[in-house]
């Protein structure tokens, strides 16, 4: 048994609700139009008695109608009585087959082949003798405008529910139709497993992208991001594949190399050692950029001399750099400490100023900067080297991507990913901005050290 569904369990839900409003609402207009059509029934009647009063005379013992007298008018009986209660003239409806006694002042109610009708009786004096005049009319409720009036809404009413809900039905089933394209783009990329594949919406004003729309909308970036997941985990994939295949290939090669001659086992033994750890310093950069993937990328945080650490990486790099032919100078701010894990806040600086080096030009410098911003530790990292082209800029933290001018040097293409992953477990920002040809700026952005060990409030400000 199929299940119903929501479009058709939405029109059956708003199209009962419409029923039952419709029935109150003719409740309420039967009951409340009967009590009004009757009041006004009973005080067109009183009316009219009175009136036909004032139209009856008499000369001597003999009564006298005055001629405009209507004994039928607008639905209202007129009969005068004399008083033994003896018809005297006047006209009575057929549908009443026995009438009440005569009762001065008294409003009658009798029910008559289904219907229901008002009695008046009036009694007045006319040179001593009695006079009595009668009015009946029929309860407007069974007849006429008001009658008309209901029996109209009665078949209105449900006609418009119909016709309700069949617009309804139409309107919902046009609201779900990018719930039914979701379903369908659900199914064909689970078929065929293409990613590339969206959900159809219709081109629309801002004001009429209703829930729906804005759930298709919500799905397709969701398969945007699937879909640059996906293709990221194949190039990381192939990137990975393409790096342990060089330093595998060569360790390969040494050993066949050395088990064929003795004599050249010590330097195979140097190239293995060489390429094993190589392979090892890959292996750690990507097992720090899964746990940063995870979020199990956690820094040891405890009180560190940022200072201290611009200085000694300024130091160790200094050699370097006098090879190279490249000058490092440094103007750091003392006592500044920050909360974070010295260990890795060092493999930062060291990257940055390494690559700094490494793509300087002779006769160059680098420059490393530190100072204190309101509650930031801002440490930059600037050299006039070859720089880096505006469309490589947004692509540089990457993992394994690499400029036409880095391919030329030994390297993974995961330093900038790697540093970035440590600076932001440390609540940082590291940013980069460069001139080709002219040199690059790279910014780090730190919480400065609190007694109570908390990082500053606005994390997400860049310097």
């Amino acid at each position: 048994m199929s299940r119903i569904s929501v479009k058709v369990k939405i029109t059956i839900w708003y199209t009962v609700f419409l029923v039952v409003i419709t029935g109150v609402f003719l409740l309420v207009i039967t009951y409340t139009g009967n009590i009004r059509a009757g009041e006004l029934a009973r005080t067109k009647l009183a009316d009219s008695v009175s009136d036909a009063r004032d139209e009856i005379g008499t000369l001597g013992e003999n009564f006298i109608i005055d001629e405009d007298l209507d004994f039928y008018e607008e639905g209202v009986y007129i009969s005068v009585y004399d008083e033994t209660g003896d018809l005297v003239e006047g006209r009575r409806p057929i549908e009443i087959s026995e009438f009440p006694e005569l009762k001065d002042k008294y409003m009658h109610k009798l029910k008559a082949d289904g219907e229901i009708w008002y009695v008046y009786d009036s009694r007045f004096e006319m040179n001593g003798k009695a006079v009595w005049v009668r009015g009946i009319v029929k309860d407007f409720a069974e007849g006429g405008t008001f009658s008309f009036i209901l029996r109209f809404a009665a078949v209105a009413l449900p006609a418009l529910v119909v016709i309700a809900a069949l617009g309804g039905y139409l309107i919902t089933k046009r609201g779900f139709r990018p719930v039914r394209n979701i379903l369908e783009t659900a199914s064909e990329i689970s078929h065929d497993g293409d990613l590339s594949r969206r959900i159809e919406t219709e081109a629309s004003s801002e004001a009429s992208k209703d829930e729906i729309y804005k759930l298709a909308g919500a799905f397709n970036s969701m398969f945007d991001s699937l879909q640059s997941s996906f293709e990221k985990e194949k190039r990381f994939t192939s990137d990975v594949s393409h790096e342990l295949r060089t330093p595998l290939s060569v360790i390969i090669s040494q050993s066949d190399y050395a088990l064929e001659d003795e004599g050249y086992r010590e330097k195979a033994l140097n190239v293995i050692n060489r390429e094993a750890k190589r392979m090892a310093n890959l292996v750690s950069r990507l097992l720090i950029l899964a746990r940063s993937d995870s979020g199990k990328l956690r820094a040891e945080k405890e009180k560190v001399d940022l200072s201290d650490l611009c200085e000694t990486v300024a130091w160790q790099q200094e050699s370097i750099a006098r090879e190279c032919d490249i000058i490092i100078k440094s103007a750091v701010e003392p006592n500044v400490y920050v909360l974070g894990d010295e260990a890795m806040l060092i493999r930062v600086l060291l990257n940055i100023v390494d690559n700094a080096v490494k793509y300087g030009k002779p006769g160059g410098h680098v420059e490393i900067q530190l100072e204190t911003v309101d509650s930031w530790a801002c440490c930059t990292v600037k050299d006039d080297g070859i720089g880096i082209k505006e469309e490589d800029l947004s692509k540089i933290w990457q993992r394994f991507y690499r400029t036409e001018e880095a391919r030329r040097e030994e390297g993974s293409g995961l330093g900038l990913a790697m540093a970035e992953a440590m600076v932001k477990a440390h609540n940082g920002i590291i940013e980069a901005d460069s001139v080709y040809g002219q040199g690059s700026r790279f910014r780090i952005k730190l919480p400065l050290y609190q007694e109570s060990g908390e990082f500053p409030k606005g994390g997400n400000q860049s310097v």
